[in-house]
């Protein structure tokens, strides 16, 4: 097999593209290269620049010379009986653009963290929420990358799945973590991001879920072949601090449960949904995607969306006299879902304009993200959807302590660490524990 490096007449009189031909035993293929010469400085028998150009400086010359002969050297490595004018075409592309591409099975595959990002989502198939929620990320890995090439002059710089290291880990924790400064210290970073991207401090918690959910994809890309690195084996991940866990109890429920909304049936719906959210212990997602048929006998049957995955199990909940009561009100609307779709956003608004209206003001500790410290705060100030599945698990809890159960009922795998997020170990609890040894 020999692999050469020729030019064609051209009638450019400055700039001749430089071509590369494979040839062995029934294979005779060639294709361009981005590498270039004056024609007129070429040299067909050393295939690079002749040895005497005045107008052309030493390190200029070595550098095309240089090239030429390590791209015939990727070419001659790469190289296998049966190989097209296709494979050739991939091979010299790599080599143009290291930072983003690698061979891989003689195939061009994406090393660029950020498409990475993307194709990881597409391959999980998440639902849209989800998506949305890891899908953040590449945003992220764009503005540091710009900001490292503008700033930092690195302009060459790639967050790349083979060159990523954990100093470059650490380099894009500072950079989130002062991202809300840069906004205004260099706006055209920001001409295309979300408005609501970086107005305000970044917690560690935030940063905790951004590494957790970047280190998910490097796992990923390992797990697939596609790479061999983990800067984060030694990358010490931002800690997650998680506040009390508070829910809504069994008499506040039913005090929402019981609000007469009848002068605000707009309202009245979003209390039906967070209510009957309560009784379930779903996600938001999932109570969105509830229909008619998802009842039976009086059994709520689902497959919870987030970890529909890597774990398959279909939920079941037995309803309540209450929580039929609310399915009774919307079973029969002519729509697809169960309920209407609302955003998170202007659900959890209406719901602690709801809470507000039944005077539901008992104060709960919230975490502050930014000091780390609890504030004292009204549930109708702080409540979300998600005080729907806390309030389901807390109060399941506080009455069997037992979390395989429980979790079957909420959707989380066995023994998830997420669980102990959802309920507290109250004195009531301790007091009953207490007493069986009384």
């Amino acid at each position: 097999m020999n692999v050469t490096a020729f030019i064609r007449k051209t009638s450019a009189k400055d700039k001749a593209t430089i071509y590369f031909r494979v040839r062995d035993e029934k294979c005779d293929i060639k294709c361009a290269s981005e590498l270039t010469i004056n024609p007129n400085h070429w040299d067909s028998k050393r295939q690079s620049y002749k040895q005497r150009i005045a107008l052309v400086k030493d390190s200029e010359r070595q550098q095309l010379n240089d090239a030429i002969l390590d791209l015939k050297r990727l070419i001659s490595k790469e190289y296998y009986i049966g190989a097209t004018a296709e494979w050739l075409k991939r091979v010299i592309f790599v080599f143009h653009h290291p930072n983003a591409y690698k061979l891989k099975d003689n195939q061009c595959q994406e090393t660029r963290l950020s498409v990475l990002v993307e194709q990881y989502i597409q391959a999980k198939g998440f639902e849209k929420r989800q998506a949305s929620v890891i899908r953040a990320n590449i945003g992220k890995i764009e503005r540091f990358e710009q900001y490292q090439k503008t700033v930092k002059k690195r302009t060459d710089y790639v967050m790349g799945i083979d060159n990523t290291t954990a100093e470059d880990l650490e380099d894009f924790y500072q950079f989130l973590v002062h991202e809300h400064e840069y906004v205004k210290l260099y706006p055209y970073l920001y001409r295309n991001a979300a408005k609501s991207v970086t107005q305000a401090v970044r917690s560690d918690n935030t940063l905790h879920s951004n590494f957790a959910r970047l280190r998910t994809v490097f796992m990923w890309c390992i797990h697939r072949g596609i790479t061999t690195n983990n800067p984060f084996l030694q990358f010490e991940m931002p800690k997650a601090v998680y506040g009390t866990p508070w829910y809504i109890s069994i008499e506040e429920r039913d005090c929402l449960y019981e609000l007469d909304l009848s002068d605000n049936p707009h309202l009245a719906t979003f209390r039906d949904m967070f209510v009957f959210q309560c009784f379930l212990g779903c996600r938001f997602g999932d109570l969105l995607n509830l229909k008619k048929e998802n009842v039976i006998d009086g059994v709520v049957e689902y497959l919870p969306q987030k970890t529909k995955n890597h774990d398959g199990r279909t939920v079941r909940v037995p309803l309540t006299e209450k929580a039929l009561a609310i399915y009774d009100r919307y079973k029969d609307r002519p729509t697809l879902s169960l309920f209407p779709h609302y955003n998170v956003a202007d659900f959890n608004k209406a719901v602690r304009a709801v809470m507000e209206l039944a005077h539901l003001d008992r104060k709960v500790p919230i975490l502050n993200p930014q000091t780390r410290q609890n504030e004292m705060r009204p549930i109708c100030e702080v409540a979300t959807s998600h005080a729907a599945r806390r309030t389901f698990i807390g109060n399941l809890y506080k009455q069997v302590q037992d979390p395989n159960l429980i979790s079957s009922m909420s959707g989380h795998a066995n023994g998830s660490r997420a669980f102990a997020r959802y309920r507290t170990i109250d004195d009531d609890i301790k007091r009953g524990l207490v007493d069986l040894i009384g």
